[in-house]
């Protein structure tokens, strides 16, 4: 119990029924480096006034919240990112199934629309219009 009078936020946030958040142990658990830990539990919880994040610890804060279940559009809301980007991270983080990702080999992106990442939507878009211009079928 010493612990956790030492580190008073995270005691009273996980006496509450929501998931708890406690900072990495050990650097070899840090998916990111130089990251405020209590910063991004002060952004999770809501405190009031939100601080202010580095895009690490807006990142980490957005995973810790996909990860115990809560929708991007409140992530969103909450963290002041576009859902678009949670996704991305997502990605980048291996949580999301095959089945949302660029159907382009060796393409580990989100999917946006017609199977195809951003890059490669856009880049089909172009060749699209291209070849629109031309008159020859796309």
């Amino acid at each position: 119990m010493a612990e956790m009078r030492e580190r008073p936020l995270i005691a009273a946030f996980a006496r509450s029924r929501r998931p708890g958040f406690i900072p990495p142990a050990t650097e070899d658990e840090f998916s990111t480096e130089h990251v405020d830990w209590y910063a991004v539990e002060r952004a999770i919880s809501g405190e009031t006034p939100r601080p202010e994040l580095t895009p690490d610890e807006t990142r980490e804060a957005a995973l810790w919240m996909r990860r115990h279940g809560i929708e991007r559009a409140r992530i969103s809301v909450q963290l002041s990112v576009y859902e678009r980007l949670i996704r991305e991270w997502e990605a980048d983080a291996g949580m999301l199934s095959p089945d949302q990702l660029c159907t382009i080999d060796d393409c580990r992106k989100a999917r946006v629309g017609r199977g195809l990442c951003t890059n490669h939507l856009t880049a089909d878009r172009q060749r699209r219009k291209a070849a629109a211009e031309l008159g020859v079928a796309a």
